[in-house]
C-alpha cells in the first residue's frame, strides 16, 4: 500500500534484528523508504552519503553511543529531526539528548501510534524548516539583486512611509534617500537627512506647487506620478531631475508607503534646449530667404519644406509634408524633379539644375542646388535642394543675346568693330571686324601694345604710341587714335579708334573701351 508518506526517507539505527523488523514493517506499512544501519560508524556513513526526511536511533550501538549519530547529523544538517528510540531511560540520556537536538524522546517498547505521531510531526517540521531556509534564501537573493540594483544604477532611489497621525506630506515624514540621490545633488548624509523636508526644501518655487499637485493626484485619484522638476545643488545651481513612484494602500484606502527613482536629466534638458535652438535657427533661416528650401526622403516625400515653398504654390505643411511631387505638380514636372533627386541619391554628390516650376503667371525657371542627406555610414537618405528663381536673369540674358547679335549685325553692316584694352594686363582685345580693318585672320586673340604698333604704317606708328600715351595722361575721358595699315593688296587702310578711359578713384587709368571705325581716307 503506498500513501502519502512514499515520498519520504527515514534511516533507522538499530542493532536488534526483531526491532529492524518490526520497525521496518510498520514504516513501509505507512509508505515510508527505509534504510537501516546498524552501528554508529554505518549510521554516520549513511548520513554523509545520503539524504533523508528522518532518524530513528537507538543510543546503545555496539560500537559506541548513539549520540555520535545524533551529534554529526547537527553538524551536517540542523534541520533534520532525530526521534531517539531507545531503552537507555534515564534522565541525564533523556536531557542530554535533546540538548544535543534530539526532536523527540521515546522509550522501548514504543507505542506504534505514538511514533508515528511523532515521526509525522518530526518531518512536517523538517519541511517547514526547509520551506524557511529556502524562502530565507530567496529573500536573501532578492535583497542582495536590489543592492546590486540600487549600487550599479544611475538612477537615485527613495522610500517613503507615512507616520501615524501625520499627513503625508509633513515635513518629518521618514523618506530614505539612497547614497546615489545625495551624490547627484552633492550633499553628505549630515546635510541631507532622510526625511521629506529634506527634498522639498530644495524644490525649485516654480515648481514646487505643480510637484505636490501630481503627488496628490497620485496618491488619491491614483494617477501615474511621473514628472520633472529642478532641485537645488550643493554648488548652488538647479539641476533638472526625472521622479517616478508607486504608493501604496491600505485596506481603507490611506497611503502607508511610496517608493520611486530619481533620475539626473540635466543634460538631456540641455540637449534638448540646444536642439530646439537649432532647429528653430534652421526653421528661421530657411522661411528669411528668398529661396525654396526643401528635404525629400529617399521615397520622394517630403520632411521639410520652407515658407517661400508654401508661398509660391499656395499650400500648407499638411498639404506638403507626407506627399510626393506627383501629388503637388503636373506629372511632366514632378517626373523632372524625381529624375534629377535619383541622380543625386545615385551619385550620392552635389549636382545642379536648371528646373521649371508652374506659377501663376506660367512657368518659371529655377536654378536648384541638390545634394544627398546621408546617415553615420554614408548611406543618402534623403535630398536637400535649394532652389532660386532665375527667370528674370534668364529674360535678361535673352535680352542681352538679342542685343548683342543685333549690335553685332549693325557694327558689321557700317564697318565698325568694338576694342578693350586693359590697362592693368596691357592686353588689347577686339572684335573679328577690326582683325578684318588690319589684314587679321588670328581671331579674338588678346595682343600687347607692341603687337598693335607693329601691324601699323610704319610712318604712323610714333605718333599713335605718343597720342596713346598722352590719352592716358589727360584728364579727359575721351580719346581718339587715327593711323593707317597696308593691306595685303598693297591698299592703304585709315582706321580710326575712339573710345573712354575708365579710371579709379584716383585717377589712374584702367581700361579703354570703344569703337574701330575703317574709312578711305583719313578723318
Amino acid at each position: 500500500m503506498v500513501t502519502a508518506a512514499s515520498h519520504y526517507s527515514v534511516l533507522v539505527v538499530e542493532d536488534n534484528p526483531d526491532l529492524v523488523i518490526g520497525l521496518q514493517d510498520l514504516l513501509h506499512h505507512d509508505g515510508y523508504a527505509v534504510t537501516v544501519a546498524g552501528t554508529v560508524a554505518g549510521a554516520i556513513e549513511l548520513v554523509r552519503t545520503h539524504r533523508f526526511n528522518a532518524i530513528l536511533l537507538d543510543l546503545g550501538l555496539p560500537d559506541g553511543d548513539g549520540l555520535e549519530v545524533l551529534k554529526e547529523t547537527q553538524r551536517l544538517d540542523h534541520s533534520l529531526p532525530v526521534v531517539i528510540v531507545t531503552a537507555h531511560i534515564s534522565s541525564d540520556r533523556t536531557v542530554g539528548s535533546l540538548a544535543e537536538g534530539a526532536y523527540a524522546y521515546l522509550t522501548k517498547p514504543y507505542d506504534r501510534e505514538e511514533l508515528r505521531h511523532t515521526l509525522r510531526r518530526a518531518i512536517g517540521v523538517k519541511e517547514l524548516a526547509v520551506k524557511v531556509e529556502r524562502t530565507e534564501h530567496l529573500l536573501n537573493q532578492s535583497e542582495e539583486r536590489l543592492e546590486l540594483v540600487i549600487q550599479g544604477s544611475n538612477d537615485g532611489f527613495w522610500d517613503g512611509r507615512v507616520l501615524p497621525n501625520e499627513p503625508w506630506n509633513s515635513p518629518c515624514t521618514p523618506v530614505w534617500w539612497s547614497p546615489r540621490v545625495k551624490a547627484m545633488l552633492g550633499y553628505t548624509d549630515e546635510e541631507f537627512p532622510d526625511v521629506l523636508e529634506s527634498w522639498a526644501s530644495r524644490l525649485h518655487p516654480e515648481d514646487t506647487d505643480r510637484v505636490f499637485a501630481a503627488l496628490t493626484a497620485h496618491i488619491e485619484r491614483r494617477d501615474p506620478y511621473d514628472v520633472e522638476y529642478r532641485l537645488l545643488t550643493k554648488a548652488g545651481e538647479y539641476g533638472w531631475f526625472r521622479a517616478r513612484g508607486q504608493a501604496i494602500w491600505d485596506e481603507t484606502g490611506q497611503i502607508t508607503r511610496m517608493a520611486g527613482s530619481l533620475q539626473c536629466v540635466t543634460d538631456l534638458r540641455r540637449a534638448a534646449d540646444a536642439l530646439r535652438r537649432s532647429q528653430q535657427l534652421l526653421r528661421d533661416v530657411a522661411d528669411n530667404t528668398t529661396a525654396v528650401i526643401y528635404v525629400k526622403d529617399a521615397d520622394g516625400r517630403f520632411l521639410f519644406t520652407n515658407r517661400r515653398f508654401e508661398q509660391l504654390f499656395h499650400l500648407s505643411t499638411e498639404q506638403i509634408v507626407g506627399h510626393t511631387n506627383h501629388e503637388i505638380f503636373p506629372r511632366k514636372i514632378a517626373d523632372a524633379f524625381r529624375a534629377n533627386d535619383l541622380q543625386v541619391l545615385e551619385r550620392n554628390s552635389m549636382v545642379e539644375y536648371e528646373e521649371l516650376a508652374p506659377h501663376e503667371d506660367g512657368l518659371h525657371t529655377y536654378l536648384s542646388i541638390k545634394f544627398p542627406l546621408c546617415d553615420q555610414t554614408g548611406t543618402p537618405y534623403a535630398t536637400c535642394g535649394i532652389s532660386t528663381d532665375i527667370t528674370e536673369r534668364k529674360r535678361i540674358e535673352h535680352t542681352l543675346r538679342t542685343h548683342e547679335q543685333q549690335l553685332r549685325r549693325a557694327l558689321t553692316s557700317a564697318e565698325m568693330g568694338t576694342w578693350n584694352w586693359d590697362l592693368q594686363t596691357g592686353q588689347i582685345y577686339w572684335s573679328s571686324q577690326v582683325d578684318r580693318f588690319l589684314g587679321l585672320s588670328d581671331g579674338a586673340r588678346p595682343h600687347t601694345q607692341n603687337d598693335w604698333l607693329a601691324l601699323l604704317y610704319r610712318e604712323d606708328r610714333e605718333s599713335m604710341a605718343r597720342t596713346m600715351r598722352q590719352a592716358m595722361d589727360q584728364p579727359g575721358t575721351d580719346v581718339v587714335f587715327e593711323h593707317r595699315v597696308i593691306r595685303p593688296d598693297g591698299s592703304v587702310q585709315w582706321c580710326v579708334w575712339t573710345g573712354e578711359i575708365f579710371r579709379d578713384h584716383d585717377g589712374k587709368a584702367l581700361h579703354i573701351l570703344g569703337m574701330v571705325r575703317a574709312t578711305d581716307r583719313g578723318a
